[in-house]
């Protein structure tokens, strides 16, 4: 079999691109044509940015016209918008980005149904040439990847995927017509490795060596800056993180405890022993950003901070962040339509047009609410709902209301996970595009998520507990139930 190596004459423009640069305007534009009435209404813009991991969402104009701009976007990646469906591009800092997409032809699953203008035109338009069946191709082995085998017999089932997917695209593409760069090859190389290592996240999870072992492999390129060219490597990295964390057993007990400080030294001295590169910035961005959230007084509590990243302007970044944390949260007020109801008598009423939080801390007013974001095809999503009910019985009689806001599914199936589960507490039903809406507007990383808010009506966390994690999740509600 020919395998394509790796073709670092094609990556110069990449290459040129800062590792993480100073803010910047991206912009992503465009317009749908021929949409049919059942065609979606919102357009979302997943970052899938190493540093700013976040989504935006927005309603098409009456004409389809949609425009996203952030200073989000640090370095050179591809992103995904999804309208019905994923599309894939490149993006880097201060780029413009336009599309012209046919929903008809998407929907049909035709080759020219986007049309891109535009920064990196020709290799975005190669890269969705290629995705989605490099994607079926990947997903489609009828043995799956061995989750229990020895991590050098996982490594070589990789190599081998690797190389039976290579050998079958470069047969597409000349089927096709399609002419890649060395550029998007080398993409294509690393992105198929990490679309791989990524079915493999709960690979043998009470075995902290093999787990080491598989994901540090040098098949990944653990500290290969390139590789943060594929949104996938982040997922990587971030599993690879956990676990050098997780040498230290002490550090989850002192955040329990809420030793923030003392939790963020003894991970900083871990990931300290990883070669100094903005490999290793992702890792400790990736553990640093969400402790800011829960406590604001980081950056001024562990000085250390200033030096932990190779890449400064991440210190920055993080310190800008804590002054936001530490001050009053505010959120936007999006209307959002498409959300349902679930009465006692078990009819459905539609939820009015307007600000989710707004509709809820009207209806309970002066409660605490404890809001679980969830899925009924996910997994931990079900098993956490199996263990909210002991929740609820601790906290009976307390001012805080249980909400399930049931995201991403068929509105059958939300009816019946109720009766299934007995599904306490109030349940509400977002469709396709107030799904899309919520999860961009409050940035939520995905399912389960649980949510904090107070009784005057403010966010106090969207990462609260989780119902599984009893005596954590009820000291966060019994502090807010005490202090507003």
């Amino acid at each position: 079999m020919r395998i394509i190596k790796t073709l670092l004459t094609g990556i110069a423009a990449m290459a040129a691109i800062p590792v993480f640069a100073q803010r910047s305007a991206t912009i992503v534009a465009g317009q749908v044509v021929n949409r049919t009435a059942d065609a979606p209404a919102v357009m979302t813009w997943n970052l899938c940015d190493p540093i700013v991991d976040s989504r935006m969402g927005t309603r098409l104009a009456e004409d389809g016209t949609f425009r996203f701009e952030t200073d989000g976007i640090t370095r050179f990646h591809n992103a995904t918008l999804k309208y019905g469906k994923f599309i894939n591009f490149f993006v880097a800092p201060g780029d413009s980005v336009h599309l012209l997409i046919d929903a008809a032809k998407l929907k049909d699953g035709a080759s020219d149904a986007v049309r891109f203008g535009g920064a990196h035109a020709a290799e975005n338009a190669q890269l969705d040439a290629v995705s989605d069946y490099l994607i079926e191709r990947l997903y489609s082995y009828p043995e799956p990847l061995d989750k229990n085998g020895t991590p050098a017999a996982v490594v070589t089932q990789i190599k081998k995927r690797t190389e039976q997917t290579t050998d079958s695209l470069e047969v597409y593409v000349q089927r096709k017509g399609i002419a890649l760069t060395p550029a998007v090859r080398d993409f294509v190389q690393r992105d198929m490795i990490f679309t791989l290592a990524n079915q493999l996240l709960d690979y043998r999870r009470e075995d902290p060596e093999a787990r080491m072992a598989l994901f540090g492999d040098p098949i990944f390129g653990i500290h290969d800056t390139l590789n943060l060219n594929t949104m996938m490597f982040p997922y990587h990295l971030s599993v690879y993180a956990n676990q050098c964390v997780d040498t230290d057993t002490t550090v989850h007990t002192v955040w329990r405890a809420g030793k923030y400080a003392e939790a963020a030294r003894k991970i900083l001295r871990v990931l300290s022993r990883e070669p100094a590169t903005v490999c290793r910035d992702v890792m400790v961005w990736g553990w640093m950003n969400p402790f800011a959230e829960e406590f604001p007084a980081l950056c001024d509590s562990v000085p250390e901070l200033r030096t932990a990243f190779v890449d400064g302007s991440l210190y920055e970044r993080l310190e800008t962040f804590c002054r936001k944390m530490s001050e009053a949260p505010s959120f936007p007020d999006t209307p959002i339509r498409g959300i349902a109801y679930l009465n006692a008598d078990s009819s459905v009423t539609e939820v009015p047009e307007g600000d989710i939080f707004a509709y809820l801390t009207a209806k309970y007013p002066e409660k605490v609410l404890y809001i679980d974001v969830y899925a009924t095809w996910c997994g931990p999503c079900r098993a956490e709902l199996k263990e909210a009910p002991e929740l609820h019985k601790l906290m009976q009689g307390k001012d805080v209301v249980f909400v399930n806001l049931c995201l991403g599914s068929d509105r059958a199936a939300w009816n019946k996970l109720i009766g299934q589960l007995r599904l306490e507490g109030e349940n509400y039903w977002f469709d396709t595009d107030a799904t899309n809406l919520f999860l961009s507007t409050y940035q939520l990383p995905g399912y389960p998520t649980y949510i904090l808010v107070r009784r005057d009506g403010r966010i106090a966390t969207l990462q609260a507990g989780r119902p599984s994690d009893l005596e954590y999740t009820i000291r966060e509600i019994t502090e807010l139930l005490l202090t507003d």
